[in-house]
């Protein structure tokens, strides 16, 4: 095992990408002007030898409209994620033995995708670690392109998917984190090795103190989020987490909310380019709101906010402190709005029947393209007015959009300050959306620059003002349009054949399956194997680490029938339309 993951190391580079004009310095946001001359590949690595048998002996990526830079920025640019000391993440062995915890082997098996080192990456982690400077030792956190970035496997060839959805295992990686804490902890030796290699001019003592203060926040954020409907690979129920955090940065971890709704990591191809975004399509992207938006992504995955009690309107105006990087979020954003989806590799996978997909083509226009709008990829000024249907119309599975809605928790140390989003004080509980948009906005009122930023490059897309949702609401919602939305979004479908598994939650694995009748559904398949099924369109899932179960509470796979009353062979030429878009 070990000789041929170094041996996927040392392949040549392999990258398989079509050819692409050299991108003028000048013309590049300022966090990637550095590396202009110093990549021209994307280093990623192909594992001949994969733990789940999804091994590859070479890598390509597809024509996404991103240079090599691009998406080599993308991977690593730091958003002001803060999840432990950087020596400690490259420095800390496995609990159970020698080799680090960062080795390829070990974190192939949590499905993050190998690099080899570049510039921004010297220490060849693997796609969606950053390292976070700040104003104290340097820490390293998680960036967008670990849950949103992946690729497939087939025929022993590797397709990367840059803004697609990964197939992590994030709170898995956070436990064997935490595992492999405990372990430096308890022997000597393994501890004595770790502070030979972190301590610098710090004692042993201080090392260990360090270490066990980080192990207990481990320990402390892990039993939050215990939930009786865990995420597994490809998923994760980040509303939930993100509400955690504000919870545990106001009021305390005490208070946390079971995060039982787990979801698929959306696909990021035109997101900036929707006028609402999210699987519940809560979140606007007018004004400078996929900033607001992007900053709560943040705090999700780690970054800090110090949140202080203003008792007046004008101390509001003060904001936090925080770790979030809001100049990079909003050069991310205006780079994503270039990344355009992924076309089916025919020099990978079989070729499309196009007989059969004109067929589907017909069917898609009377069935599907009534919530699921066509789209032209290359449009350079295409624009996405997103649907959103009642979830009591749609059917899936509500628990999702309910814990949105309904969520509320002690506000803490907020009690009783002046709301910095309109008048009066906090009140001894109010909704963690609340409270979330409490953190966005103090943090966004010190990054006054960021946010004319954010402005201005929307008002540039047409994207100034908010518009009115469209779309089948709850009777309720038309007669209180302030009332929160009980809704889930449809969006375009292209690039939909590389989003594995579907529905809100991943409770489907193919696009055929998602076309039969709820009940003809799989009740439950494994997830976490990058090899694919060409046929049914989706990842192979009748193996893997994980196994979601459909009978659990958050995990419904019922709803979104429109396929039901099909024929088989309607249904199939459907799933070969699907392929082209």
């Amino acid at each position: 095992m070990r000789r041929t993951l170094l041996l996927g190391l040392g392949l040549g580079l392999l990258s398989g990408c079509p050819a692409t004009a050299p991108i003028p310095t000048h013309a590049l946001p300022p966090p990637l002007r550095p590396l202009a001359q110093k990549i021209d590949q994307r280093a990623g690595v192909a594992l001949p030898d994969d733990p789940f048998g999804d091994g590859a002996d070479r890598l390509m990526y597809l024509d996404q409209n991103w240079a090599p830079l691009e998406t080599l920025w993308f991977y690593f640019a730091d958003q002001g994620s803060v999840l432990l000391p950087y020596a400690t993440l490259v420095n800390l062995e496995q609990a159970d033995g020698t080799e680090r915890f960062v080795a390829p082997a070990n974190l192939v098996r949590y499905r993050f995708l190998l690099q080899q080192p570049t510039p921004n990456n010297p220490d060849a982690l693997p796609v969606g670690f950053a390292k976070h400077e700040g104003d104290g030792e340097p820490m390293a956190g998680l960036t967008c392109a670990a849950c949103h970035a992946t690729q497939i496997v087939y025929d022993r060839t590797a397709v990367r998917i840059d803004g697609g959805p990964s197939l992590i295992d994030m709170l898995g990686f956070l436990e064997g984190l935490r595992d492999a804490m405990a372990a430096t902890l308890a022997d000597e030796a393994k501890f004595a090795r770790f502070a030979k290699a972190t301590a610098g001019d710090r004692s042993a003592a201080a090392v260990r103190t360090a270490l066990a203060r980080d192990h207990a926040w481990f320990v402390s954020y892990l039993k939050a989020a215990q939930t009786t409907t865990q995420a597994g690979h490809g998923r994760v129920d980040a509303i939930g987490l993100i509400f955690n955090q504000v919870i545990r940065m106001t009021s305390g971890p005490e208070n946390a909310l079971e995060p039982n709704a787990p979801a698929s990591y959306p696909l990021l191809w035109d997101a900036p380019r929707h006028d609402y975004v999210q699987w519940a399509g809560f979140s606007s992207n007018a004004g400078p709101g996929s900033l607001a938006r992007n900053t709560g992504q943040v705090v999700g995955v780690f970054g800090q906010v110090k949140v202080q009690k203003h008792t007046t309107e004008e101390a509001v105006k003060a904001g936090y402190d925080s770790t979030i990087e809001t100049h990079e979020l909003v050069a991310m954003e205006e780079a994503l709005r270039k990344l355009t989806s992924p076309q089916w590799p025919e020099q990978v996978l079989p070729p499309i029947d196009r007989a059969l997909a004109k067929t589907g083509e017909a069917l898609y226009a009377r069935r599907c393209s009534g919530c699921h709008a066509l789209i032209d990829r290359d449009d350079a000024d295409r624009k996405i007015t997103a649907q959103m249907y009642s979830v009591d119309k749609i059917g899936t599975d509500p628990l999702a959009v309910q814990n949105l809605t309904t969520a509320k928790a002690p506000t803490g140390i907020l009690e009783g300050a002046w709301r910095s989003g309109g008048q009066g004080t906090y009140g001894a509980v109010e909704p963690v959306n609340t409270l979330l948009g409490d953190l966005v906005r103090g943090v966004l009122a010190r990054n006054k620059v960021a946010v004319v930023k954010a402005l201005t490059n929307a008002k540039l897309n047409g994207q100034g003002e908010e518009t009115p949702r469209q779309g089948q609401f709850p009777a309720a919602s038309e007669a209180d349009p302030g009332a929160p939305l009980r809704t889930y979004k449809a969006r375009p479908l292209n690039g939909i054949w590389a989003a594995s598994p579907y529905l809100h939650n991943g409770s489907v694995p193919t696009l055929y399956d998602l076309l039969l009748p709820a009940t003809q559904r799989p009740q439950t398949f494994a997830t976490g194997r990058w090899s694919y099924d060409p046929k049914k369109v989706g990842y192979v899932s009748d193996s893997g680490p994980f196994t979601i179960d459909t009978r659990l509470p958050g995990n419904r796979n019922t709803g979104h029938e429109f396929g039901a009353d099909l024929a088989d062979g309607e249904r199939l030429a459907l799933v070969e339309y699907l392929k082209t878009l």
